[in-house]
């Protein structure tokens, strides 16, 4: 794909971003032979892949200027490129607030201006209306100018669309070509890229922030860019309804603030602030800028804060000296074809822009038409955006739409590999990112990474050591096994690591039908710890047909890629592995009948009255399984980068430990070769030991609270015994590296406020960042089926019996709430599994949970963070089992579980004690039901002080 030696073209465009594409899609309007230069290793690498995605009105830019101009006629464009193009784009309105008098001075000069770049429908709104119109505003607002023809466009994916619609009519690519140097000459020009030679009748200059180092080359007429850094937090899709309208507020000298938007995805972004600075490559944050958008924001939404981004990133604008673009042909460079200092609004300018470049080219070149030019491309419709019939024809199709890599944004395998084999080469893990939007969910690729890698390998012949993260030079793996593309291009497209006969088996399938319906007392949904004993426990308490359904071909969840010991202990009265534990769990859902499918993600559950209807898909086949009662087991992931609103570069080299944990123990890859560990966790731990025992350099764990989050036999194994020093109250605060991580700065923080301490900061140089910094349960699924959910566990909230909101719904293990010992998830995994029994027999005890006069409410008193469950049915029966958590280190604790009436009496109904408590470990303490049945409310409370030694110790003290 890098050819191009000696190459002449009719026009050479420098520059791949929204700009260069958009220009390039035009000029393929006409008999010209056009090649594009880029470089970066994709489209887009520059200011259109960070920016606030807007498509703007046109009331703000000065009329008379370029910016006035191209803005209008841009935004006009925008319904009939997307159309062509095929690419999503909203109309969502702008709304600009004023605050006082002065504001809404500023408001009526940008009606006039809008009157004057002939924006239509722009008026001022009063602060009522505005409300109205936008709840979550402030209250402060007095008045708002609301503009209907505002609207929002993913910046990637329009430049993508045009280099695609561009490269089928014939203009050809050509990444990782920086120019560095054009001539003039007879002719035209000569452009060189390191070592390779380019002639060109006309060059359009699209090169964003060097635009005015290529337009000096060959100009009188200099212009200097100043790199202006915008810093933007991205919200999850959760966030997606705070606003509908783009937010603005009155602008300032340096542009037009922080702004609050929806995006095209469903996101929520806000930002940026202006900074200028010398580098043209520095993409880094700031503590500082981050915390000074979260402050601007709360004017327009008081409730803003780094509570729910799932990233924060930078941008960087190209201002020019004029305030204005410079845009058309260099007066002393006749064929020299300028679009610089292309800032706001470029991406709303860029389709007139195009337009108009083309023209003035065509002009000067003398060229006709392109009889055979294609305004229009077909994109496929993801996957996420088909209905039931399209995915069964999709899936016929393809067997592969069948396989969910990316579980948080429902992308495939098919879309994967269609994407590895486009128009336009891949070559980063990010071009993937842009383009199918796996990893760009909340998980950020925690989950999805090691199987994207994997696939990468088999499609492109490339060891995952040569594949890079975003830049050139930002290796994803430190070094990979020579076999490795061997072995994955053994597994025959499954990307799972299945034997070939395994593979040729589920390619035999192909003539299968696209669609399995089928029918059980009872569904589980998870097949790791919890899962598999909810499928053997709900068979064995009479339900006659069971199906558990688990996205990997193998059950066991996590605990296949836990090689290491310490399972087992409580449950099994032995020391076993992860995966030892699995085979012991699996052997019981096998011995009892359980239909097991495997390879299966679950994308919804739908009400059918009787019972639910549970929707997914596998390699080849959409299932359909009705059930009278389903266990919701799916686990937990992993708190990511992104929610830890860590500032600094966005090189390669992070990893979640789970990640980490795939990558080495399934994969036989070495991440890097100095790390450090960020977050006690369990994980973290042992991903700390793994990593030493593999060669890799650990210099430190650093967690962030005065604790660890680990259970203290895995610090004495993990740490203690490897030499890996345990730093509390520390944290990481910036990271730094443009392409691979080459270092993090660490300090000292604060106990009582959890904010670093400045002065303490120390850069520790590192190629490698594991995080274990907590897991999140994971409750998509849930979700769809309407499962109230718990603010402080992010489980469902549940009575005795594991019934959720949701008739018929059963929770148990990480899913529900999540646990330190996998013996404790499997115990709730059986009575999860036994209470759907009992639903799908139509027993009374399998009512769903409810709270009111009919239950008992479960409260966290003094010093427990959260009590699973939240509610006790008063038919209860036998022994009730609270599990919970302290919310700090308690040393000579005392639990108490008391009864409370509305005056705040009430009378003890279990002790229990211990040495020490910490919010590690999960602790668990029994009631019996018979006890209850005159209270209202229960509350947990764990205080300090060894009064009543007499009482037991509570399930789950140190190990």
């Amino acid at each position: 794909m890098q050819e191009g030696k000696a190459c002449s073209f009719d026009v050479v465009v420098v520059g791949a971003g929204i700009a260069g594409c958009t220009a390039a899609r035009e000029l393929a309007r006409y008999d010209l032979s056009i090649c594009v230069l880029e470089a970066g290793n994709d489209i887009a690498c520059g200011a259109t892949r960070a920016n606030s995605a807007i498509v703007h009105a046109g009331f703000d830019p000065s009329p008379g200027t370029l910016k006035a101009r191209f803005n209008v006629e841009g935004s006009k464009a925008y319904p009939r490129w997307c159309d062509e193009l095929g690419v999503q784009f909203r109309r969502n309105g702008s709304m600009v607030l004023a605050f006082d008098d002065e504001g809404r001075l500023k408001l009526e000069e940008l009606v006039r201006r809008a009157d004057a770049n002939g924006v239509e429908g722009v008026r001022i709104v009063s602060g009522n209306r505005a409300r109205e119109m936008e709840p979550n505003v402030s209250p402060e607002v007095a008045c708002a100018l609301v503009a209907p023809t505002g609207g929002i466009v993913d910046p990637y994916g329009f430049a993508f669309a045009a280099a695609e619609n561009a490269c089928g009519n014939g203009v050809r690519f050509l990444f990782n070509h920086r120019v560095e140097r054009i001539a003039r000459a007879d002719g035209g020009f000569n452009i060189e890229v390191a070592g390779e030679r380019f002639s060109a009748r006309a060059v359009v200059n699209a090169a964003g922030l060097f635009a005015d180092e290529m337009n000096n080359m060959v100009s009188g007429e200099r212009f200097f860019i100043t790199p202006r850094r915008g810093e933007y937090y991205l919200y999850d899709t959760e966030y997606a309804t705070t606003f509908e309208h783009t937010m603005f507020q009155v602008p300032g000298p340096l542009g037009k603030g922080v702004l609050v938007t929806p995006t095209i995805h469903g996101n929520m972004l806000i930002g940026p602030n202006s900074v200028s600075q010398a580098s043209k490559t520095d993409l880094s944050t700031t503590q500082e800028g981050l915390a000074d958008i979260v402050e601007r924001a709360r004017r327009t939404w008081p409730a803003a804060s780094p509570r729910g981004a799932i990233t924060n990133f930078a941008g960087l604008r190209a201002a020019g000296e004029s305030g204005d673009f410079v845009i058309g042909e260099a007066a002393d460079a006749p064929g020299f074809f300028n679009i610089a200092c292309f800032e706001s609004p470029g991406l709303t300018s860029a389709p007139a822009v195009a337009t108009f470049i083309a023209s003035q080219v065509a002009a000067r070149l003398g060229a006709g038409g392109n009889p055979s030019f294609n305004p229009r491309r077909a994109p496929q419709l993801p996957f996420t955006a088909m209905t039931d019939e399209q995915r069964e024809r999709a899936i016929a199709s393809d067997p592969a739409f069948g396989h969910v890599v990316c579980r948080c944004c429902e992308v495939t395998e098919a879309e994967v590999v269609c994407a590895l084999h486009g128009p336009l080469p891949v070559l980063s893990l990010d071009a993937i990112k842009w383009r199918t939007g796996a990893t760009m969910g909340r998980c950020h690729g925690g989950f999805c990474s090691p199987e994207l890698v994997e696939i990468m390998s088999r499609e492109l012949g490339c060891a995952p050591d040569a594949i890079n993260k975003r830049l050139a030079g930002s290796r994803m793996i430190a070094s990979a096994r020579a076999d490795y593309v061997e072995l994955a291009r053994e597994g025959g497209g499954s990307s799972k690591g299945e034997a070939p006969e395994e593979a040729d088996a589920r390619r035999s399938e192909l003539g299968a039908p696209a669609r399995i319906e089928d029918s059980f007392d009872v569904v589980v949904i998870g097949g790791g710890a919890a899962g598999m004993a909810a499928a053997a426990s709900a068979r064995r308490a009479g339900a006659a047909r069971v199906a558990m359904v688990d996205r990997e071909e193998r059950p066991g969840g996590v605990l296949r890629q836990c090689v290491h010991n310490g399972f087992g202990l409580h449950r099994m009265k032995a020391e076993l592995t992860g995966p030892e534990y699995a085979a012991q769990e699996e052997q019981a859902v096998i011995d009892v009948g359980v239909t097991c499918e495997y390879g299966v993600s679950v994308l919804r559950i739908d009400d059918e009255g009787a019972g639910k209807l549970v929707v997914g898909t596998r390699f080849g086949a959409e299932l359909f399984l009705h059930a009278k009662a389903v266990v919701l087991a799916t686990g937990s992931r992993e708190r990511g980068l992104g929610a830890l609103g860590i500032a600094g570069a966005r090189p390669s080299g992070l990893y979640t430990a789970g990640c980490a944990q795939n990558f080495m123990n399934l994969q036989g890859l070495v991440p890097g070769s100095t790390a450090v560990v960020l977050g006690s966790g369990d994980i973290g731990l042992i991903m700390a030991r793994r990593m030493s025992l593999s060669g890799i350099k650990v210099l430190g764990v650093y967690e962030i609270m005065p604790f660890s989050s680990g259970l203290r036999r895995n610090i004495v194994q993990c740490l203690d015994d490897f030499g890996i020093p345990l730093h509390l109250s520390r944290t990481v605060v910036r990271l730094e590296g443009e392409t691979r991580l080459n270092a993090v700065v660490v300090a000292d923080v604060d106990p009582s406020t959890r904010r670093p301490i400045e002065g303490t900061e120390e850069r520790i140089p590192c190629d490698t960042l594991v995080l274990s910094c907590g897991l999140i349960p994971e409750n998509e699924v849930a979700k769809t089926a309407g499962v109230a959910l718990s603010p402080i566990t992010g489980g469902a909230v549940v009575d005795e019996r594991l019934a959720t909101s949701v008739p018929g719904v059963f929770a148990c293990g990480n899913a529900l709430h999540v646990h330190d010992l996998a013996d404790f998830a499997s115990e709730e995994g059986e009575r999860a599994g036994a209470s759907a029994a009992a639903f799908a027999r139509g027993d009374a005890a399998g009512a769903p949970c409810v709270a009111g006069k009919s239950s008992i409410e479960v409260v966290a008193g003094e010093g427990v963070r959260y009590v699973v469950p939240q509610v006790i049915s008063r038919d209860a029966e036998g022994q009730v089992t609270l599990s919970f958590r302290v919310s700090d280190v308690i040393e000579g604790v005392r639990f108490e579980v008391r009864s409370c009436d509305d005056a705040g009496a009430g009378e003890v109904l279990a002790r229990a004690r211990d040495m020490v408590a910490v919010p590690a470990e999960m602790r668990r303490m029994k009631v019996d039901a018979e006890s209850l049945v005159e209270c209202s409310r229960i509350v947990v409370s764990a205080v300090s002080g060894l009064a009543g030694r007499q009482a037991p110790a509570a399930e789950g003290g140190a190990r």
